[in-house]
């Protein structure tokens, strides 16, 4: 029952949010982002008992949830990173603020707990109403701008995932297994190639919309550069997961034969996005936007993983979303505090600040190691398992995998070099007070702890693994 707890606690504290005092509205989400990361810790160390109830049995739909390995450690992350992003967050924000921010986690707990396609559906298209109001409300002066682009592309993408949605629940009716979503059911489930490949096609473009992936991230630039700091940290941390997610919960069981089929051309786009969100994080004169388009090419590189259809390449993005979730969320709530105590973000406009901010250059330095996978860091051993998938049958992608960790050293080391060493550039700021300490000390441990020991996931995420790639293994999809 702890699934229901997460759920049940972020949106009944959302409704106490709304209803509260101004000034106790940060309080409430506060403790309800304590109260649901209790509950996951119940989740991962005293029961994981999943909940399956009837819902619509007429059409086939069930409320099943499950904490398999697979969403199991998405879930912490996402308790994680929301205790903090609340705790970073201005409490003049206001009441609807915080209840949007809850009612965010409510829906991004729901995705990866559910294995009832519908019900996974059903929290996709849930989350979208959140982070539009984050964006209208609490964002920059293309704040507007930003909302309703991230809006219509995400519609587009849940469209395509609706008819996909509905075509396999037909289609297996079809097939005389009756009318279900449950994704266990509709695995391996055969298919005429030419209508399997528009469903794949459907859903792919939905989830590479989420993440984002070149060519279609084309509302990341806005959303993440407008945000306050913190939504921009459970955007990039958490909600950008949920597309590759997608892939690893729905795509890679249903559809193997139709990645096989198109697995060049694959390799080849996520490649031209890891290329593409590198030299653009190049370029910036913003750290935020050098962080942003960094994060679009760690994306890339996970959906190499998934696309190298091994299953070293896919244990290691299971553990690179939890592990660059951790460190690109913190490392956006630093640029936040950053950006909060100099007006700015023009990495022009700052230099030797290390000398009056001492605490905030350390933080700041770790999640850019963190970020740009230092060895013994946990962004490493994710990348060393995608590239190892690589390497088994296409060593030209891994080669340019490689390449790429030595470009993303260079932009993360550029800004940290640009705004913290150097001669003094602008007037001393405040460092990080005790408060701010409190919660980036347990998101320093957890990344310290991932690096130090990377099967504290791995070996809870293959038993899920191998439950989801036996079918494309029967099919010789997954080496």
């Amino acid at each position: 029952m702890f699934l229901v707890w997460l759920l049940a606690v972020p949106l009944a504290g959302a409704l106490a949010a709304l209803i509260a005092p101004a000034r106790g509205a940060k309080m409430i989400a506060a403790i309800t982002s304590v109260l649901a990361l209790i509950g996951y810790a119940g989740l991962l160390f005293i029961n994981r008992a999943g909940v399956n109830w009837g819902w619509i049995p007429e059409w086939g739909i069930r409320f099943h949830l499950s904490g398999d390995g697979l969403g199991l450690f998405l879930l912490g992350l996402s308790a994680v990173l929301f205790v903090a992003a609340i705790f970073a967050s201005d409490k003049e924000q206001g009441r609807a603020y915080y209840f949007w921010v809850l009612v965010l986690e409510f829906s991004v707990m729901g995705l990866f707990a559910a294995v009832d396609l519908f019900l996974f559906y059903i929290f996709w298209e849930v989350l979208l109403v959140p982070v539009f109001f984050l964006l209208t409300g609490w964002s920059g002066q293309r704040g507007k701008k930003a909302a309703m682009k991230w809006l219509i592309m995400n519609l587009v993408g849940s469209f395509f995932m609706l008819v996909g949605v509905v075509a396999l629940a037909v289609i297996h009716n079809q097939n005389g297994g009756g009318l279900t979503f449950e994704i266990s059911k509709l695995a391996g489930m055969p298919m005429a190639g030419g209508v399997a490949s528009w469903i794949f096609f459907a859903f792919l473009v939905a989830f590479a919309i989420k993440a984002p992936l070149w060519p279609l991230h084309g509302w990341m630039p806005d959303a993440y550069g407008e945000s306050p700091a913190p939504v921009t940290a459970l955007i990039s941390g958490v909600l950008s997961k949920a597309g590759i997610f997608g892939m690893l919960r729905i795509m890679i069981p249903i559809f193997t034969p139709q990645f096989q089929q198109y697995q060049t051309w694959l390799l080849i786009v996520a490649s031209i996005g890891l290329v593409y969100g590198a030299l653009m994080a190049l370029r910036q004169k913003d750290m935020k936007m050098v962080t942003a388009y960094g994060s679009m090419s760690h994306m890339a590189m996970m959906a190499l993983g998934v696309f190298s259809l091994t299953q070293v390449g896919l244990l290691g993005t299971t553990f690179y979303m939890v592990a660059h979730g951790l460190m690109v969320g913190a490392l956006f709530l630093v640029l936040g505090m950053l950006e909060h105590r100099t007006g700015t973000r023009a990495i022009d406009g700052m230099a030797g600040l290390n000398r009056s901010a001492p605490r905030l250059a350390a933080y700041f330095l770790f999640f850019v190691l963190g970020a740009l996978g230092l060895p013994g860091l946990p962004g490493f051993a994710g990348e060393y398992m995608i590239i190892q998938g690589l390497i088994t049958g296409h060593v030209v992608f891994a080669v340019i995998a490689g390449m790429i960790l030595i470009v993303a050293a260079w932009y993360m080391l550029r800004i940290f070099q640009a705004v913290m060493q150097g001669p003094t550039g602008s007037t001393g700021i405040k460092d990080l007070f005790t408060g701010q300490v409190v919660w980036l000390v347990p998101l320093a441990g957890l990344v310290i702890l991932l690096g130090v020991w990377p099967a504290g996931i791995t070996a809870h995420a293959v038993p899920s693994l191998f439950h989801v790639m036996h079918f494309a293994i029967g099919k010789g999809g997954v080496q």
